[in-house]
């Protein structure tokens, strides 16, 4: 049982999250919208209460970045975060990596200057 004082107010201000779909994933825009999307999500939201709020199911195999860093669904979100949704990759060189190509120059992280995942 929670308790009160531990839950946040109910008067916080929502989180205000970017989230731009990859590959597939893109079936979750909007209909007639592209690009990145903002959402708004409870004070204290994981990205699972993003997702639920996207429509993505809970047992939907996807990766996930937060703020250019790989993230679980149990990740906290924090206002003006930027959320990747993609789909899985497997094999190459760099495991985690979210595609070898990607690894060797485009796209990047904000700390590295690689995409999410990449050594």
């Amino acid at each position: 049982m929670s308790r009160l004082d531990d839950s946040p107010s109910a008067d916080a201000a929502p989180l205000a999250v970017t989230v731009v779909f990859f590959a597939d994933l893109r079936r979750f825009l909007p209909r007639g919208e592209s690009g990145p999307q903002r959402y708004r999500v409870k004070s204290g939201a994981a990205v699972s209460d993003l997702l639920d709020t996207i429509g993505v199911d809970a047992d939907a195999d996807i990766t996930i970045a937060v703020d250019g860093e790989l993230a679980s669904r149990d990740t906290a979100l924090r206002d003006g975060a930027e959320v990747m949704l993609l789909s899985p990759m497997e094999g190459g060189a760099y495991g985690r990596c979210l595609g070898a190509a990607a690894c060797e120059g485009s796209g990047s992280s904000r700390s590295t200057g690689r995409p999410p995942g990449c050594p």
